[in-house]
Parts: structure tokens; sequence; C-alpha cells
């Protein structure tokens, strides 16, 4: 673990930095009235990286699971609803494989897929049941008849 910065001393102000840290990289949220400017902070203690990504999924998943309850609980939603909350699902679900496999612990990423495993099918089947609640005799019956010859 190495690093090199240089710094203009008129202007205080960093000319070049290089460094050889392999860890989770992200921004912080800057405030306008801040004292230090951060860019970009790099993490490399695995358990603070398993909390600051078992954070951040929370509060995805706090707002995802809001909408899913309210989802699940209204009788006039419509099937436009359940499907942005399934792609949702999806786009959480990639995120975590794609993107926090390397820092999370297994048992994290196991818990989070099946935390949203959940969450999907309770939206299939309410689609399913909305599916077949609105389905009209006369279609069962065109479906059941075959072509004849």
């Amino acid at each position: 673990m190495s690093y090199l910065i240089k710094k203009d001393q008129k202007t205080n102000t960093i000319t070049y930095m290089d460094y050889d840290l392999k860890g989770y990289k992200f921004t912080p949220k800057s405030k306008k009235n801040a004292k230090i400017q951060v860019n970009e902070i790099i993490v490399v203690n695995k358990e603070m990286i398993d909390k600051i990504l078992t954070i951040k999924f929370n509060s995805s998943f706090k707002k995802l699971m809001a909408y899913v309850y309210q989802y699940l609980n209204d009788e006039n939603a419509d099937a436009s609803d359940g499907i942005f909350a399934l792609s949702e699902i999806d786009r959480l679900k990639s995120i975590i494989i794609n993107k926090y496999k390397n820092y999370i612990s297994y048992q994290k990423e196991k818990m989070f897929l099946e935390n949203l495993a959940y969450l999907e099918n309770q939206i299939q089947m309410k689609m399913m049941i909305a599916y077949n609640f609105y389905q009209t005799p006369e279609m069962e019956e065109e479906q059941t008849q075959g072509r004849g010859r």
C-alpha cells in the first residue's frame, strides 16, 4: 500500500496523486459550504465496506419495499405498477451481482438476493391472481378449443 500526493503550496491544490490501493471506491455527497472538497474515497477495510454497502442496499430496499407494499395492498393497482416493481428488483439484483459481489460476504449477498426474491414472488403472485380474476369465461373457452380440421 503506497501513495504519492503532490500539492501546490501557493494555491493549496493537489496537482498529482498516485495510489495503489485496492478497495471500494465511491464519491460522497458534497456540501456547498464544506471546507474540504472530496472527489473520491477508497475504503480498504473489509468490515467497513460490508457496512457501507449494507446501508446503501437497505436504503434502496426500504424504498422498494414501501412501493411493493403499496402495490400489494392497492385493489386498483394495474399490471404496469407490478412491472415497474419487478424491473426495480431486477436492477437491484444486477447491482448486487455485478457491483457488490467483490466487496460483500457471501452470506450478505445471499440474504440480499433472498429478500429480493421474496418481493418478486409476492408481486408475481398478485399479478397472476389479477390475471386469472379478470379472465372471462369466453376467453377460457377460446383457449381450450384447438384448431379444427
